[in-house]
């Protein structure tokens, strides 16, 4: 199950995004709408009209109060959408419209709200019928009756914009989809690397009892039979063992990636050939229920490699329900009759069913002979699931700023500003007969070209130079002036103002690229001189508002959703490191469980008993008991230095193989743990030598990483011929 925290948060910020541009867009569509409301039918305005105004403010609120838009988004759209297509029959005048229907406004943002909501695919097929169909309003008489050049004009613009928005926010979206992905990689890697290097300090500290105190003492017990300072050293061992035991901390919940890799140390230490899945991503259980479920799963490998004869094994872990554990363990063995288990054979009766029991859970044994045999372990906590402790976060002043994201490095992006650029170029040439003179209109393109470049070079680098963000703003300042500068006098030239839209897009770049204050510089200095423009030249207050509303508009929009992707940085920050520090704190916790519930669980069956007998100053070592110590040496020495080359019942076959008189050495460098594959190939392996009565002695050793061979095994016979095999990284046999 992946996080999506960025995703999610950004698909919340960007529905206020949206919310607020729809809440915005009712200015310059009120302005639209008093000239034309008194033509209109009442009913259509009183529908229309008060239910575009209703959902455009129940989204503002909505999206602030955490709540998804995608119902009020659905209700927007379809009134825009009944809307233009009633518009030519809500139109009650007989003479044609001065001016083009005020719903233009919404049909782009109606387009934007549908791909957030429901997919980019929607948005952009709703922008090209949405597109379409305002054309065709446009050339009747409610749309000003308009030539087909100036309905297609609309149209490109229409789908233009949206389109723009669209692609625009499916890259960023992509982007933090992409950014999702390597968060949950990284924080699997540093959970799993927290849990390596908790155990592998505790690992060296038991490693040290087991050498100085245990090792040391079982050495000394085999040549010093009796001796009463080796009784005494016997009995520190005990102490120190019984140290390491009791739990000093408190015991913080077990993970899911800690109670796989749990299941999968003891079931591999036991059954190498398993294969084990897990989908435990997230899930906390009580330390006690998972110490429970480690031994639990540990007596069934135990059976199944003493038992079952096997050749697969299987191991699934999975949480069907919310704090709910299932373990089953499956092998296609020889199986058996649980029904014929003669009832004072208590194995798994104790180990298993009556500490599943213990704990709250069940455990489910199916098998029949000849068909394997099957144990579902399930486990499920009532009530809330144990929080996971942190470290009290460190309060620490922050500076503003960037987000992580480069946006601007995108192609997608880059090509998108281009396009923009380009396409309103098209439009101010098919505007030249609105013009008064056409070589300003070119020259004012030639600086826009300037302004791209300048805007996009580098844009890798944030901030962008302040000397080119300043530059920009010139620039787009003289396109401005060039451009109203052969405008007609007394009259709304339409798409000869294409300029406003490049302004726009390169002002909301520079923003992005850190230059926040010179980008609404540019935006304030941009709407003086466009609404000096539009008063001097005698246009009402809804012109002049929409001469400068477009750019200040997306500015804002631009601005909120950079603050908000700035906080969304912060936090994720924040949250990598409060994760770090619970990652550490739980990975401390759940080592010295497993030191205390497994690894000592282990030492205390193989040498306790002996222990206690040598710590006994009155107990008399019989010579058998002496040779299990020196024999328990040896096993707790190659466990130490080949941990990589021995499971619990090879160290079994290789202490009767040592007994028989069978030279055993073992010479681990890889220094990491072994594949798998490779793990059960060589328990197979180094079985069946140890097994035969002809074998003199056997050298197994795991090379360092690299080799072809991860594992070279050389077997020498009584007849004195040899056999070097190898095993490769998929655990195929070579002979030589």
């Amino acid at each position: 199950m992946k996080l999506n925290l960025q995703a999610g948060q950004l698909t919340a910020w960007v529905e206020r995004g949206v919310a607020l541009f729809c809440l915005g867009t009712l200015i310059p569509a009120a302005f639209g709408a008093a000239a034309q409301i008194p033509y209109l039918a009442p009913w259509w305005t009183i529908s229309i009209g008060g239910g575009i105004v209703i959902t455009s403010i129940g989204m503002m609120i909505f999206s602030f109060l955490g709540r998804r838009l995608r119902g009020w988004a659905l209700v927007y759209v379809a009134l825009v959408s009944i809307g233009l297509i009633t518009w030519p029959i809500a139109w009650q005048s007989a003479a044609p419209a001065t001016s083009s229907p005020w719903l233009w406004v919404c049909l782009g943002v109606a387009a934007v709200c549908l791909a957030v909501t429901s997919g980019t695919a929607w948005g952009f097929g709703y922008a090209i019928a949405a597109g379409l169909l305002f054309a065709v309003v446009r050339m009747t008489p409610s749309g000003q009756g308009a030539t087909l050049l100036g309905a297609v004009q609309d149209m490109i613009v229409l789908v233009m914009n949206s389109s723009v928005v669209i692609v625009a926010l499916g890259v960023v979206g992509n982007a933090f989809k992409s950014l999702d992905e390597i968060e949950y990689a990284s924080h699997r890697e540093s959970t799993a690397a927290a849990i390596d290097e908790a155990l592998l300090e505790e690992r060296h500290r038991l490693d040290g009892i087991v050498h100085d105190e245990v090792m040391t003492t079982l050495v000394a017990a085999a040549q010093n039979a009796n001796d009463a300072h080796v009784s005494a050293q016997a009995q520190r061992a005990v102490d120190r063992l019984a140290e390491a035991e009791a739990p000093a901390e408190a015991r913080l919940p077990v993970t899911g990636d800690q109670l796989n890799w749990l299941v999968t140390d003891v079931v591999g230490a036991l059954v190498p050939q398993a294969k084990i899945t897990s989908s435990l991503d997230e899930l906390a259980v009580p330390q006690h229920v998972a110490s429970t479920l480690g031994m639990v799963v540990r007596e069934v490998a135990l059976n199944v490699a003493k038992h079952s004869q096997a050749k697969n094994v299987e191991v699934t872990l999975a949480s069907p329900t919310p704090g709910e554990v299932l373990i089953s363990i499956a092998d296609d063995g020889v199986g058996f009759d649980p029904e014929q288990v003669p009832k004072r054979r208590l194995g798994l009766q104790v180990s298993v069913v009556y500490r599943m029991w213990a704990i709250g859970g069940h455990a489910e044994i199916l098998s029949k002979p000849g068909e394997g045999t099957t144990v579902n372990l399930s486990w499920g906590s009532s009530g809330e699931q144990p929080k996971v402790a942190t470290e009290p976060e460190v309060k620490e002043h922050r500076t503003r700023r960037m987000p992580e994201i480069p946006e601007l490095t995108r192609p997608p992006l880059i090509r998108l500003i281009w396009i923009v650029v380009v396409l309103q170029f098209l439009l101010g040439w098919t505007s030249l007969d609105r013009v008064t003179l056409a070589w300003p209109v070119f020259a004012a393109q030639v600086l826009a070209i300037i302004a791209t470049v300048v805007t996009l070079r580098r844009s890798d680098k944030n901030p962008m130079n302040l000397a080119a963000a300043w530059t920009v703003v010139g620039l787009l300042i003289g396109v401005t002036l060039l451009v109203q500068s052969v405008l007609p006098e007394h009259d709304w030239p339409g798409y000869a103002t294409w300029h406003s839209t490049v302004v726009m897009v390169l002002l909301v770049a520079v923003l992005v690229r850190g230059r926040e204050r010179v980008a609404w510089v540019g935006v304030g200095l941009y709407a003086l001189v466009s609404a000096v423009w539009a008063i001097t030249q005698g246009l009402g207050a809804g012109d002049v508002l929409r001469v400068g509303f477009g750019p200040f508009s997306w500015m804002l929009v631009a601005q909120l959703l950079q603050t908000w992707l700035i906080e969304m940085a912060d936090r994720m920050t924040a949250s990598r490191r409060s994760s770090a520090a619970a990652n550490r704190a739980i990975a401390q916790s759940f080592s010295k469980m497993v030191l205390r519930d497994v690894w000592l669980t282990q030492l205390r069956a193989q040498v306790g008993p002996l222990l206690t007998r040598i710590a006994d100053p009155n107990y008399e070592l019989t010579q058998a008991e002496r040779d299990a110590c020196l024999a328990q040496e040896s096993r707790l020495r190659d466990a130490m230095r080949a941990g990589n080359l021995v499971t619990e019942l090879t160290s079994d076959a290789i202490e009767v193989a040592r007994g028989r008189g069978v030279d055993v050495r073992l010479v681990d460098s890889r220094g990491t743990r072994l594949p798998e594959d490779v793990r059960a190939a060589l328990t197979q392996h180094l079985s069946r030598l140890l097994t035969d009565s002809n074998t003199k002695k056997v050298v197994a050793r795991a090379a360092p990483e690299g080799y072809d061979d991860v594992v070279t095994v050389l077997a020498v016979r009584e007849d004195g011929t040899s056999e070097l095999v190898g095993l490769d990284a998929r655990g195929q046999v070579n002979t030589r």
